[in-house]
């Protein structure tokens, strides 16, 4: 990855002092930060996506980030290519060009300068409620059905060969997962659609990593690649999940009890009445608990992602929901 190649490809001036630095990366890519230095002033993040994205879907976050910015939330712009298009293919030799070629797509937003938010700080714990019962208030209709992803899990059979196939190849994870069976049939079973009369344009993934605290002290959402239908009582569940569960299976209901409040003086929709609102949260989980296993038993599979991918999995395992956890969550409703 160049800065001149991000520069051409989103019609940016790279002179004197241009440089681009990797930040970090995920299960879909990576992130950059692009400084123009002289030649132009502000800097920007680059996000490097393996897969292609769906410039109809990008464009529908794109308007629904405008009109929440526009309502005054604070948030990434995202920028158009040269070509119009907010999602610009990058050939494999990193050239740039139609089609991908395997060498991934960009994606260009402005550089937000802000700190991680601080979970043991009570403030951010009202605050992400507010933030969240604030965008549901402003939240538009949906654009089509859910994602399967969102509202269906893999079954036992799923699990069974993906466990034989870890242990067979060794994967320290294997037997993590078979172990797991179990936990996994259960939370699985609470997978189920949203009734399509509740669904609305949802951010469907504010988890801790995807909201900086700005300068200003405001919550900033980032990352809305993930933009779609969901209720909001299920967008209030996995928030709740996100924040206030740990891996020991507790709950800080302290915290949960600040957020819930902080959401419904905002003006949030959202209602726990039982355990189903959950069901997006852990579809994402187990679908990318899933993904990931099969990744890094793929042989085509890099050495380097297959380390991730292991990673990930054995982090995803380890983390798992217990129903217990739901129930403590539920209660505080």
């Amino acid at each position: 990855m160049t800065a001149g190649l991000v520069c051409s490809a989103f019609g940016l001036t790279a002179g004197p002092g241009t440089s681009i630095t990797a930040v970090s990366r995920g299960a879909t890519g990576r992130i950059w930060r692009l400084d123009l230095g002289s030649s132009q002033p502000g800097c920007y993040a680059v996000k490097h996506l393996l897969d292609e994205p769906d410039e109809a879907s990008v464009r529908q976050e794109t308007a629904f980030t405008a009109h929440l910015a526009a309502a005054g939330i604070p948030l990434p712009r995202s920028l158009p290519g040269r070509s119009g298009q907010f999602a610009v293919p990058l050939t494999s030799d990193g050239t740039g060009g139609p089609g991908g070629s395997g060498g991934g797509w960009l994606r260009l937003y402005d550089w937000i300068d802000g700190e991680p938010a601080d979970l043991a700080d009570p403030g951010v714990a009202s605050r992400i409620g507010e933030l969240l019962g604030t965008l549901h208030a402003l939240a538009l209709p949906p654009h089509g059905p859910p994602d399967p992803w969102y509202e269906t899990a893999p079954g036992p059979a799923d699990w069974d060969r993906l466990a034989d196939a870890g242990r067979a190849q060794g994967a320290a994870w294997g037997q993590q997962l078979a172990a797991r069976a179990g936990l996994l049939r259960d939370l699985a079973g609470l997978v189920a659609p949203a009734a399509r009369d509740q669904l609305v344009t949802c951010h469907r993934d504010l988890h801790p990593d995807n909201v900086l605290v700005g300068r200003s002290g405001a919550l900033v959402p980032l990352d809305w690649d993930d933009t779609g239908p969901a209720s909001p009582s299920q967008e209030l569940a996995g928030l709740l999940m996100f924040w206030h569960g740990d891996d020991a299976g507790s709950a800080d209901e302290a915290a949960a009890a600040r957020t819930l409040r902080g959401y419904y003086a905002a003006g949030g929709q959202g209602r726990l009445s039982d355990e189903q609102p959950f069901g997006m949260y852990l579809a994402g989980r187990l679908n990318f608990l899933h993904g990931q296993a099969s990744l890094a038993l793929d042989p085509s599979t890099s050495p380097e992602d297959r380390e991730y991918a292991s990673a990930e999995v054995s982090d995803t395992l380890a983390r798992l929901p217990t129903l217990t956890l739901l129930s403590r969550l539920l209660r505080l409703s």
